[in-house]
């Protein structure tokens, strides 16, 4: 069952019903640890939430489809953004694998690790034709009721930033 659904099982009145879906009812998807840098983990953060695209482009039939939906479910095709923002972040780290970033980690020893929610995602990255660069490692991001992390590589205790 969706999130939205679930929202629209529990008010019945449309009128009391949230505009939008909490930020405690969102599961990461994926999280990347192991930068050098904060400049080169904002680097990083900066090109992959640029708006990008779908892996693959839309089939023919896809187009037909999407032409004969409902203007509200235009909309909702639309607001779905996970495989575009993948699509994005597999892209940036090829980007700046190919431009020679200083994002990127110098020492062979250090890699970047990407911990996904569903490991299904990598292979369909791959499939799409992009290949993650070699300083790019995939691991299982462990949850706790949906949205809590749990691993331990996760749970270091950084400094505190003056503000």
């Amino acid at each position: 069952m969706s999130a939205t659904s679930f929202i629209n099982t529990q008010i019945t009145n449309p009128a009391l019903r949230p505009t939008v879906i909490r930020p405690d009812h969102w599961t990461p998807l994926v999280v990347a640890s192991g930068f050098e840098s904060e400049q080169a983990q904002a680097d990083v953060f900066t090109l992959a939430a640029q708006p990008g695209h779908p892996l693959t482009p839309k089939t023919a039939q896809e187009k037909r489809e999407y032409a004969l939906l409902t203007l509200r479910n235009k909309r909702l095709a639309e607001m779905d953004m996970v495989e575009r923002q993948i699509a994005q972040l597999a892209r940036s780290f090829v980007y700046m694998d190919s431009v020679g970033s200083k994002a990127i980690p110098q020492a062979e020893s250090q890699k970047i690790t990407l911990f996904w929610e569903d490991s299904d995602w990598i292979q369909k990255v791959e499939s799409a034709g992009l290949k993650w660069p070699q300083w790019v490692e995939h691991d299982k991001l462990d949850l706790k009721r949906g949205n809590m992390i749990t691993n331990k590589e996760l749970r270091k205790t950084l400094p505190v930033r003056k503000a």
